[in-house]
């Protein structure tokens, strides 16, 4: 199986990156990208885009592309963090060293909010955030990736969030970039999205009633804590230990990656797998350096940026894959839903939270957006036939 492939693929790129970047750089945090001309199924590229009218002269200069984002520097527990290390070192070799990249992890240059101001604005090249984020910013089409139970796997979310060969997301690119100056390099599955608290087991949407969970500032992911009855409030990245450590909040919703590499199962007891939400990243660059580049330097951006994602998705597979039972053995209480449980919070959250999308967004785009949904479920399903 060709996902087989990309996790054999990821892993020895990654343990590979890890002997080149042993003692280099040590910068400090969330994740995305894309490809070149060949897409194999599951991976997301970078669009290639038409030959610029006049393509800026070779005259050999050097560049540097300052990359954000808001993970801790650990690759071999995040996944992000795994794909920078990873871009940086293909990068520099594809470019023979005229593109030097300097990693800026752990929100050193802002958190995501802030970094997606300064790719705006060129301030920085690059960073890596939660897709959520730039719809609230700038683009509020984005916010449609972030219905809830849209994608039955990973491979399902990444081919429909590929920007270069699912339509409406080459289109929304277009956009983007016409309207802010901001190119998705990609946009990836970080991972499920599951809730926890201090509170009780949830094994209903009812059991989520009047509890205080902590969400980014996503108004789907708000709506959708809403629409079971809880009080969502926005808290950072960087303050949610604090904030669960304080009770400030009485639980949060999050992915299997994060829950385990930010040591919350020390602030809170009770885990409920519930898939609410696939985790969407999202890698931006700055479309007017990205442009600037000689023609072959920007190809060797986008296949840097191809091999990283293998790394990304693999890693990220790995790690969701390991820490559930990692949790457990720290002591949080794990509870896997039954299937007609599962479908009580579907009922809960799915017509409320299209109500919200559908008016703000409009009908048209939402039911295009979920028919690709379906057409590429029906695509992966027919694959098993051939």
């Amino acid at each position: 199986m060709k996902g087989k492939r990309l996790i054999v693929t990821a892993a020895i790129l990654l343990i590979t990156s890890m002997f080149l970047f042993a003692g280099g750089d040590a910068e400090i945090p969330q994740a995305g990208t894309e490809p070149a001309a060949s897409t194999a199924p599951g991976t997301t590229v970078a669009p290639v885009a038409p030959v610029a009218p006049v393509a800026p002269e070779d005259a050999g200069e050097q560049y540097t592309l300052k990359f954000s984002w808001a993970d801790p520097f650990d690759p071999l527990k995040q996944s992000t963090s795994a794909y920078a290390v990873v871009f940086k070192q293909e990068l520099e070799r594809l470019s023979g060293g005229r593109i030097k990249v300097e990693l800026y992890p752990a929100g050193q240059l802002g958190d995501q909010r802030s970094s997606t101001e300064q790719v705006a604005r060129g301030t920085i090249e690059m960073t890596n955030i939660s897709s959520g984020v730039l719809a609230s910013l700038y683009f509020p089409k984005l916010e449609i990736v972030d219905m809830p139970f849209l994608f039955t796997s990973r491979e399902h979310a990444a081919r429909v969030l590929d920007v270069v060969n699912n339509p409406i997301m080459t289109e929304m690119n277009k956009e983007l970039i016409a309207e802010t100056g901001i190119r998705l390099l990609n946009v990836v599955p970080f991972g499920p999205r599951h809730i926890t608290n201090n509170v009780r087991r949830i094994k209903s949407p009812e059991d989520v009633e009047g509890l205080r969970i902590r969400t980014m500032e996503i108004t789907p992911h708000m709506k959708l804590i809403e629409a079971m009855g809880g009080n969502p409030v926005p808290i950072p990245f960087l303050e949610l230990y604090t904030s669960l450590q304080t009770n400030v909040v009485d639980g949060e919703e999050n992915t299997f990656q994060n829950i385990s590499a930010q040591n919350f199962f020390e602030v809170q007891d009770y885990l409920t797998v519930t898939n609410h939400v696939m985790g969407v990243g999202a890698t931006l660059i700055n479309e007017k350096w990205f442009r600037g580049l000689p023609q072959e330097l920007q190809a060797a951006v986008v296949e840097a940026d191809y091999v990283a994602q293998m790394v990304y998705n693999g890693v990220a597979q790995i790690l969701d894959a390991m820490a559930a039972d990692t949790l457990v053995e720290k002591g949080m209480d794990v509870y896997y839903p039954t299937p007609a449980e599962y479908k009580k919070f579907q009922d809960a959250t799915i017509p409320f939270v299209r109500e919200y999308m559908v008016g703000v967004l409009g009908e048209e785009f939402v039911a295009d957006f979920l028919d690709s949904v379906e057409t590429i479920k029906a695509e992966i399903q027919a694959e098993v036939n051939q």
